[in-house]
């Protein structure tokens, strides 16, 4: 993990593991902003490949998410994303993937195609994912600079899709109980 960049386990900053850390301590995967699905994010996250929370960096102005994700050992950065020194704090100048999982409609005095813009300013090779709401926003969040642009109402919409079949087919209950068995396991900062 050194010989590109990362920040190995035995690097010394195991006391700093779920603080703020250092001015731009950098980890691979920052996580601008927390709601909804970034909790859901981290939750899969903590299902398939846990050790990936270790490289993972939120930043967020909750305070009740800071506590959580502090007390669950993960790195946190009380801030405002939208606020450059927050994010070089953060590391996200030398961070490889940043993700921006607050909907326009959540954010407060600034839009995902700003931030995308401000991140692209602070770290020009990291792959930036960004959210839209609106599908004429797709457009406008490549042109800023997003390699990549989440489209949520898409996934609901084959997720409802398949719900449609399973009834359909007379198998709604075992879709239901597909969906228990995955709700059974998730452990989700925001329920």
């Amino acid at each position: 993990m050194k010989r590109i960049g990362l920040r190995d386990l035995d690097d010394g900053h195991d006391a700093d593991a779920g603080h703020e850390g250092g001015h731009d301590e950098a980890r691979r995967i920052v996580i601008l902003g927390f709601f909804r699905a970034a909790s859901a994010l981290l939750s899969e996250i903590e299902l398939r490949n846990p050790t990936v929370l270790e490289q993972i960096t939120v930043i967020d102005f909750n305070p009740d998410v800071f506590r959580i994700l502090s007390d669950r050992g993960m790195h946190v950065v009380y801030g405002d994303i939208s606020n450059v020194d927050t994010l070089l704090h953060a590391g996200v100048a030398k961070s490889e993937l940043i993700i921006l999982s607050i909907p326009n409609s959540l954010l407060k005095g600034a839009d995902n195609e700003k931030l995308v813009r401000h991140v692209r300013s602070l770290n020009p090779t990291a792959k930036i994912v960004a959210t839209a709401e609106l599908l004429s926003n797709v457009n406008d969040l490549y042109a800023a600079g997003a390699d990549y642009v989440t489209v949520t109402r898409l996934s609901d919409a084959h997720q409802l899709y398949k719900v449609i079949e399973a009834a359909q087919a007379g198998l709604l209950e075992d879709k239901r109980g597909e969906t228990d068995a995955l709700l059974a396991e998730r452990r989700e900062v925001l329920p």
